[in-house]
């Protein structure tokens, strides 16, 4: 859960510090805190699926990935 937190605030400054209106960016986490994120995309779709895909990438084979939070641009 700490991790995911962590990231959740990583990807809000980010989100913050780009300034980028309707930049998209989001996280997944799998169930042992493994996680991945995406920020600066242009739409929902494309956030979502590089969170997940980067959650996957460092997650075991076991683990499965979820998209816990998805921000609009500030």
């Amino acid at each position: 859960m700490r991790i995911g937190l962590t990231a959740l605030a990583i990807l809000a400054a980010t989100v913050a510090a780009t300034g980028t209106a309707n930049a998209w960016g989001c996280i997944a986490v799998s169930e042992d805190g493994t996680y991945g994120y995406s920020y600066n995309f242009d739409n929902q779709d494309d956030a979502t699926t590089s969170a997940l895909n980067e959650c996957a990438n460092r997650a075991t084979t076991d683990q499965t990935c979820e998209i816990t939070e998805c921000i609009e641009g500030s």
